[in-house]
């Protein structure tokens, strides 16, 4: 079977006018089943293509930034007794695009300035940007238990103050525990400036409520300590200055809390030889013990090499170098408390030529330094003893003036109260 189909003519549509065109179809009979298909339901619509367009805009680097590289000295929390000396350090690096010159400064910003200067010097020569620099400030903790903190920033030669963090403005810090054991041994500080080829002297006196128990000092390498020692509640050094420019000399008392009792100083002088190595001993009286050492010498004519404590005495050893006889002196401080005992630490190292190097001694777990001496080769210089800043610890400073490598011994005087 077929179905015919007939078209419509066409006619007067054909090109060039012609005759309309008659089409007849045949479809032949189909012998498939119809089959439904079934229907199909989008279910999401394609969303466009996006291709994102990126602009690039360059931030320019402001000129003065620092960032915070790490605490060299005084982590944060560090614990210290009260009216401790420390000197707090960081690592800054200069992560702006201006270099940092002797002009720009450190500055206080707020909080706790524990005796920091309200601006000092940053550098004396450059940090270019992308270098780091150890920037240290000297303070002093306050007198009263708590926790304190301070906020530094710095200043630019054009007097613009910046920091660090991602706006260049936040301050760093140092952060310290003053914490009061029952016994306790804090440094305090004095400084006086000594001119050319004159002796000049310092002394630190312990606050109210502490007794001196011993004492050190700090001075340049051309300033040599020619006596120091106990004088009232505090610590007198004397030093002559033998450059040709003005010095600074540091003395330093240590002063005990949390113990009653007294201290006095004893003496000795020993008449030293021309030419001749010899001693001095000084030793303290009966229901005392030595808490720290000092001498007094002539700087012109003789040079100690050792100062420490022996057998319950203060020692001094020293050469005259001169052609008469020459007077030395020991000195020992004696503290009289009950229970009281002292026992001395020491270390040891080795300078080398020409050059300055330091040593520290630490007392044993359970006591308390309280007195400072030394021991020194043939051609070395005492230019510094003093407390170690954060430590119950001892330390000692040389200039070795000869070319050969020495040694040289730090000692400290530790108290144990039972």
């Amino acid at each position: 079977m077929a179905i015919q189909w007939q078209t419509l003519s066409a006619g007067g549509n054909t090109p060039g006018g012609g005759p309309g065109i008659t089409a007849t179809v045949e479809i032949p009979a189909s012998t498939a089943t119809n089959t439904l298909m079934p229907s199909v339901t989008p279910t999401g619509t394609l969303a466009p293509s996006f291709t994102p367009t990126y602009t690039v805009t360059n931030t320019p680097v402001p000129c003065n930034w620092a960032q915070f590289v790490s605490d060299v000295t005084i982590p944060d929390n560090w614990e210290t007794g009260p009216l401790d000396h420390f000197t707090k350090t960081w690592r800054l690096r200069n992560i702006g695009s201006c270099t940092w010159t002797s002009g720009y400064s450190l500055i206080f910003d707020h909080g706790d300035q524990m005796g920091a200067p309200a601006e000092q010097q940053l550098t004396t020569g450059t940090v270019a940007p992308g270098a780091s620099i150890d920037v240290s400030v000297n303070l002093l903790t306050p007198a009263a238990a708590g926790t304190y903190q301070g906020y530094f920033k710095l200043r630019a030669s054009d007097s613009s103050i910046f920091g660090i963090g991602a706006g260049a403005d936040t301050a760093f810090w140092v952060k310290v525990k003053v914490v009061t054991a029952a016994i306790n041994v804090t440094q305090v500080e004095a400084q006086v400036t000594v001119a050319p080829g004159t002796s000049g002297n310092a002394t630190a006196d312990c606050p109210a409520g502490t007794v001196v128990v011993g004492g050190g000092f700090d001075g340049d390498n051309n300033l040599t300590p020619n006596n120091y020692g106990k004088v009232g509640n505090g610590w007198r050094a004397y030093a002559k200055n033998y450059s040709a420019s003005n010095k600074v000399l540091r003395a330093y008392a240590f002063c005990l809390t949390g113990v009653s009792g007294t201290t006095t100083q004893a003496s000795h002088d020993e008449n030293q030889a021309a030419g001749a190595y010899s001693g001095s001993v000084a030793p303290c009286p009966a229901g005392s013990v030595v808490s720290g050492l000092g001498y007094a010498i002539d700087p012109a004519a003789q040079w100690v090499y050792r100062s420490d404590m022996s057998g319950g005495n203060a020692r001094t050893y020293a050469k005259n170098f001169s052609g008469v006889v020459k007077i030395l002196r020991t000195y020992a401080i004696c503290l009289a408390a009950a229970g009281a005992t002292t026992v001395q630490a020491t270390n040891t190292t080795t300078v080398g030529a020409h050059s300055t190097g330091t040593v520290e001694a630490a007392c044993p777990p359970g006591t308390v330094v309280t007195g400072a001496g030394f021991a020194l080769g043939e051609t070395l210089n005492l230019v510094g003893l003093s407390k170690a800043p954060g430590a119950n610890a001892i330390i000692a400073k040389a200039l070795n003036l000869g070319g050969s490598a020495l040694g040289l011994n730090a000692y400290a005087v530790c108290l144990a109260i039972s």
